[in-house]
């Protein structure tokens, strides 16, 4: 831990600096060299009085040096490690400490300070790691859920209704037989509507085919048509492709951003504003809900704080910023934008 000490022993705390420390150091050696030369010159004379100066001087030089040397090595020492500490921690190895038993004030400041770092790192770490895999594992049971409670029990109908058909048939009633096999049939379109939707959710191809706003507009009319809030969309500004990593992160971000709006801001109306210029993008999400405490909820462990450090994380992974607006009663509003290099060729309206 930041402050610990490994040969277990309280460091001698002193409020002068290393600096200080050699300067005093410094002008005592002076100061008692040239006691030392007054004291030669007073009481010899000659050849024998510059001798003894000139022995003085070289002595006092060699002192100084000395006292310099000794006093840097110990400042060095802890520099030296402090580096190694830091290429290390660098390197993802947030375990790393350093002594904090400096004699000088500031370098144990600064010792503190990288071992206070390593320290908020590695629990902030450990926080995001148990939310990732939280998330994943709320989407696991999500798609489990949808392909058991949906999927799985409609083909099991299907083959009920196959096994009707084909008694039917052995019996000779042809016109029952068919018409099990129409409901069969619109059994088995329905399950594979299901699956599109689940294969969508997870990497929909038409984001790749035809761009980020016709996507977007799926996505509102296929699957928040009927989830309560007025959906209104601005994308008459986003007339250009973007890099498929933009594109991908701008569509999860508003799935995001909408999830919460729909599920935990009892919303009535919801603006989803999308606009593309020559090296940038910008998004805007603004619902009338009843709002929240952003600070707050970003470091909280509840499905909206999950949502929005995944929205922030997911956005600064590939360059851009989000900035989240909200007060109780009065609604939230997240702008995002996300810059690229490359300007990607211009496309028809969608």
């Amino acid at each position: 831990m930041a402050g610990a000490l490994r040969d277990g022993r309280r460091p001698a705390v002193r409020n002068r600096s290393f600096p200080q420390e050699m300067l005093l150091a410094n002008c005592v050696i002076v100061a008692a060299f040239v006691a030392g030369a007054a004291i030669v010159a007073r009481h010899l004379s000659g050849q024998s009085a510059i001798a003894t100066g000139g022995l003085l001087v070289v002595g006092g030089l060699a002192v100084t040096a000395l006292v310099n040397v000794a006093l840097s090595r110990h400042a060095w020492n802890r520099l030296s490690e402090l580096s190694s500490a830091m290429e290390s921690a660098h390197k993802g190895e947030l375990r790393q400490r350093v002594r904090v038993d400096s004699v000088d004030p500031e370098l144990r400041r600064l010792a503190l300070s990288f071992n206070n770092m390593c320290a908020r790192l590695e629990d902030e770490s450990r926080q995001y790691a148990a939310k990732l895999l939280s998330s994943i594992e709320d989407e696991r049971r999500r798609i489990g859920r949808e392909l058991h409670d949906e999927t799985s029990q409609t083909l099991a109908a299907t083959l009920v209704i196959l096994n009707l058909a084909e008694k039917a048939l052995q019996s000779g009633d042809l016109l029952g037989a068919h018409e099990h096999v129409a409901n069969s049939t619109a059994l088995i379109g329905h399950s594979i509507d299901e699956i599109k939707l689940l294969v969508y959710d997870l990497r929909p191809v038409m984001l790749d085919d035809i761009g980020l706003a016709p996507t977007l507009r799926w996505y509102i009319q296929s699957h928040l048509k009927d989830a309560g809030p007025t959906i209104v969309t601005d994308f008459e500004g986003a007339t250009s492709r973007l890099p498929s990593e933009v594109e991908t992160a701008l569509y999860r971000t508003t799935q995001e951003m909408l999830a919460n709006a729909v599920r935990h801001a009892s919303a009535t109306k919801i603006i989803v504003r999308l606009e593309t210029r020559p090296g940038y993008a910008n998004l805007a999400v603004i619902d009338n809900g009843h709002g929240f405490d952003p600070d707050a909820a970003l470091h909280s462990t509840d499905r909206r704080g999950l949502g929005l450090l995944s929205i922030k994380e997911r956005v600064e992974l590939v360059g851009g910023t989000v900035n989240i607006e909200s007060t109780l009663g009065r609604g939230t509003r997240v702008y995002v934008v996300i810059p690229f290099e490359t300007e990607p060729p211009s496309v028809g309206k969608p």
